[in-house]
């Protein structure tokens, strides 16, 4: 089973990374990672006025950080405690069977 982890906010990442990692040793699987992926950059310009200040623009930048985690021998009762664990606000979850 593949684990992957979204977040703005890298510190949350880790602590949720965190947290799913107990659960999944707890429930007696074998955990490998977290192993950190490239952190994707989106940049929006804005502009601040539309009609004498053209020129006047602003540059937001949102940063995605990753996580991968690779749980091996997955029972039951690991499917239920992630489908059942709290994450944080901010964080998103994907799981995917290999």
């Amino acid at each position: 089973m593949r684990v992957k982890i979204y977040s703005f906010d890298h510190i949350v990442l880790d602590e949720a990374v965190k947290k799913l990692v107990q659960v999944v040793i707890k429930s007696g699987g074998k955990v490998r990672g977290p192993i950190p992926l490239k952190t994707s950059t989106k940049v929006f310009t804005l502009l601040r006025s539309t009609f004498i200040y053209k020129k006047s623009r602003d540059k937001i930048e949102a940063r995605v950080h990753k996580r991968l985690i690779d749980i091996n021998d997955v029972n039951s009762e690991i499917v239920n405690n992630l489908s059942t664990l709290s994450l944080p606000a901010g964080v998103d979850l994907s799981i995917e069977t290999v």
